[in-house]
């Protein structure tokens, strides 16, 4: 299999849709990403964070993927694979590949302390496994894992590491993956660090917030690359980015797209759907951003 370059631009960090008795929603899902790739989407990551990847069952997670693959489209699937089990993540692996995914998303087994030997070992499992190109998952916020530049150097010649998510939030760890590229493209998850992160040498997104604002961060992107001033455009995602993170996610997206006009879609156990005191306030606020 010839491994395709995972696009630089915005990646939407897709909400996984479910119905009221906690099922996935198939055919909310599809319809989401045709509505994703009409509005300029390079790609979707599907079981990430935003996905409630960790809250899905392995089975699930390979539904998921199958369906991506199905209603895809133009966009490239991106696989997330969240799991502390090395033996599940390299099942995800084998099915994401066997799916027709583009690429993987493969964050760090976050249960025990890792020791970056571990973490070394777990990565090297994977990447060796893999069909598809890998994206290694920076987010030490969910994950209490800060994935290194010292693990990075100890997989950088490995031919199936092909980039980096950070969704730290931390610009001096952002830019310490910017110094791999263009060896490996680097995404970034804190959406107000997207016109950095492309100044850096970054490849664009991988969002959630694109689920809900994503014409704007195609607009920046574009922006950039014709060398067009963008501090317009980073102004306007900061302030939605702001609105919309002050309730818990995914709940406030999944509420978002309900007021965009789709069905309202649940979020599962742990997590809670937002409050009606909370879905006004969000309404009230996202009503004057969009």
């Amino acid at each position: 299999m010839s491994m395709q370059p995972i696009r630089a631009g915005v990646h939407v960090a897709a909400i996984t849709p479910f119905t009221l008795e906690g099922a996935i929603d198939a055919p909310y899902f599809v319809r989401l990403l045709a509505h994703f790739e009409a509005h300029g989407a390079q790609g979707v990551v599907v079981a990430g964070s935003t996905g409630e990847g960790p809250s899905l069952s392995a089975p699930e997670k390979v539904q998921l993927y199958e369906l991506a693959v199905q209603g895809k489209g133009q966009l490239q699937i991106i696989a997330g694979v969240l799991s502390c089990s090395l033996d599940e993540a390299l099942y995800l692996t084998r099915q994401a590949a066997k799916a027709g995914c583009d690429a993987l998303m493969v964050a760090p087994p976050f249960y025990y302390p890792a020791t970056l030997e571990g973490l070394i070992a777990f990565y090297r499992a994977v990447l060796d496994a893999s069909r598809l190109p890998i994206i290694l998952y920076n987010i030490p916020q969910r994950t209490r894992v800060k994935l290194t530049p010292a693990l990075v150097d100890a997989l950088l010649e490995h031919l199936n590491l092909h980039g980096v998510k950070d969704s730290s939030g931390s610009t001096r760890a952002l830019g310490q993956f910017l110094k791999y590229a263009p060896r490996l493209r680097v995404w970034v998850g804190e959406e107000k660090l997207l016109t950095r992160c492309l100044q850096g040498g970054g490849a664009g997104s991988i969002s959630g917030l694109a689920n809900v604002y994503l014409p704007r961060m195609v607009a920046l992107c574009h922006a950039f690359e014709q060398g067009t001033d963008c501090t317009g455009l980073q102004t306007l995602i900061d302030a939605a980015a702001d609105a919309i993170d002050a309730f818990p996610a995914p709940a406030n997206f999944k509420y978002a797209l309900a007021l965009t006009g789709f069905p309202h879609a649940f979020v599962r156990p742990p997590l809670s759907d937002l409050t009606e005191t909370q879905r006004a306030q969000l309404e009230q606020v996202w009503g004057a951003i969009i």
